[in-house]
C-alpha cells in the first residue's frame, strides 16, 4: 500500500511540473523576423511585427528603437 501510494505522489508531482513549464510563455525562444522573439504577448516596450515564424497562438514581438 505505501508503495503505491509513492507511486501515486510521484505522478502528480511529475504531472504539475509538467504544467507549469508548459505554460510559461517565456519557455518559447523562437526567434521571427529581424531580433524578434515568438510571445504570446508583447511587452510595453516592443510591437508585434507578424505571426508568421512562430507557433500558434504566439505573434512576432520586436524591441523598439
Amino acid at each position: 500500500m505505501k508503495g503505491l501510494s509513492l507511486v501515486l505522489l510521484v505522478l502528480l508531482l511529475m504531472l504539475a511540473a509538467g504544467e507549469v513549464q508548459g505554460n510559461d510563455p517565456e519557455m518559447q525562444y523562437y526567434t521571427c523576423g529581424y531580433r524578434g522573439l515568438c510571445r504570446r504577448f508583447c511587452y510595453a516596450q516592443e510591437y508585434i511585427v507578424g505571426h508568421h515564424g512562430c507557433p500558434r497562438r504566439y505573434r512576432c514581438c520586436a524591441t523598439r528603437s
